[in-house]
């Protein structure tokens, strides 16, 4: 999984309009601050290419944690003096906490077990120092999904790489199973690869839950169409 997408995973985010990291950045920022004024240290759990951590090392002390090494190859080349390494969020054990944790972008779907989603949201609460913040977005609200074939492909491009993505999604009980095609052009030629993610559908409201379980005061804002963030605090 993001192992052939990790070259063009901003390109192609980007390209399309679904990211926009210094906003999101800006966003966090602002969540942090509030939460926590005093905050220095922030860990990314599943930082992907690390195009966050870029812009809020210049506020924090980052480090970055991510399952995929071909993301986290994207990340160091990015970001060469910034800790990053390999791990799972659902036994992530680094031995410190933080003052800001950040789990974005519906990375947290990718745990489908849900016995498993209660202890990966522990083991995020357990690196959130006193008087600290964890930010967790979740996947999209069950009530929300709908399957489906995009018809319009998706586009992005820059000087020197074209990608289109045609995707197609479907459900099985509480799991979404998503089917992305992608064609990559540059001046190598052109490669076609599929990838299929299989993410979990969890009631906002069993986040909370799982939150408060962990020893956290949580909040919910919207975060894109059809998805909630959790804002969690330790009390001190």
């Amino acid at each position: 999984m993001y192992g052939k997408v990790a070259r063009i995973y901003d390109l192609l985010y980007t390209g399309i309009g679904i990211k926009d990291y210094p906003a999101e950045s800006e966003a966090l920022h602002a969540i942090i601050q509030e939460a926590s004024p005093a905050a220095r240290t922030l860990l990314d759990v599943a930082c992907g290419t690390g195009a966050h951590l870029e812009i809020l090392r210049r506020r924090y002390e980052v480090e970055g944690v991510d399952l995929s090494p071909e993301m986290l190859e994207v990340a160091r080349a990015r970001l060469p003096d910034v800790p990053l390494r390999v791990a799972d969020m659902r036994t992530l054990d680094l031995g410190r906490r933080f003052d800001a944790v950040t789990c974005l972008f519906s990375a947290i779907g990718y745990v489908t077990d849900p016995s498993e989603m209660l202890s990966t949201i522990h083991r995020l609460a357990d690196h959130v120092a006193p008087g600290g913040v964890l930010i967790v977005d979740g996947w999209v609200r069950p009530e929300d999904w709908r399957d489906g074939f995009r018809a319009e492909p998706e586009i992005a491009i820059d000087d020197s790489t074209t990608v289109v993505r045609l995707s197609a999604s479907r459900r099985d009980g509480s799991i979404t199973e998503l089917d992305l095609h992608h064609l990559v052009g540059d001046s190598s030629g052109v490669e076609y690869f599929k990838e299929q993610h299989r993410l979990a559908l969890v009631p906002t409201a069993e986040y909370v839950a799982a939150f408060e379980a962990a020893g956290l005061r949580p909040r919910v804002v919207p975060f894109m169409p059809s998805r909630d963030r959790v804002i969690g605090t330790r009390p001190r």
